[in-house]
């Protein structure tokens, strides 16, 4: 939302930086707070659960991995999501926006989250990312940094600046 943010002149490029580095930094502290706050669980399940399991509890995975495929899906998750929301806010009525917020993110969920767990934000998939590889877990399974670079990394800048396109061009918003 931050790059759709600035790309429609809202905020400037500094402050589009700055939301984008805290919002980094909230998911890996939100990821830590997780992991202290179930590290028993953690302990626990080492040698029972699977290490890809365990991964998949920070970040997003794709049900089937198909590079260019899970891009576009993620991509396209978020040209929804900020579209929705660009449209959402023009409403005036009070109480519509935090429950239009909250079926939209539900619905893209439900119909378009099983191939990659719909991540939609840099910020909800790197950060805890980061966590997980920072965090010391027992038969840590790889990060796979291959994937959440470019699928959860970089897809949802382009969801973004196409929403963008779309709100200004189409919506005329």
């Amino acid at each position: 939302m931050a790059l759709a943010q600035f790309l429609l002149g809202n905020i400037t490029f500094i402050s589009f930086i700055e939301i984008s580095i805290f919002e980094m930094i909230g998911g890996v502290i939100g990821a830590v707070i997780v992991y202290i706050m179930y590290a028993d669980q953690f302990k626990h399940s080492y040698d029972k659960i699977d290490p890809v399991t365990i991964r998949n509890i920070f970040s997003t995975a794709p049900g089937v991995r198909n590079l260019p495929r899970n891009f576009f899906v993620e991509l396209f998750d978020t040209f929804i999501f900020i579209s929705g929301i660009l449209v959402i806010v023009t409403i005036k009525t009070p109480g519509v926006m935090p429950i239009g917020i909250g079926l939209l993110v539900w619905a893209i969920g439900m119909g378009l989250g099983g191939p990659t767990g719909f991540a939609m934000n840099q910020a909800r998939d790197l950060g805890p990312r980061i966590a997980f590889a920072l965090l010391p877990i027992k038969n840590k399974a790889n990060a796979d940094w291959q994937y959440g670079l470019i699928v959860p990394g970089i897809a949802p800048f382009f969801g973004a600046a196409l929403a963008v396109v779309f709100a200004k061009f189409y919506l005329g918003l």
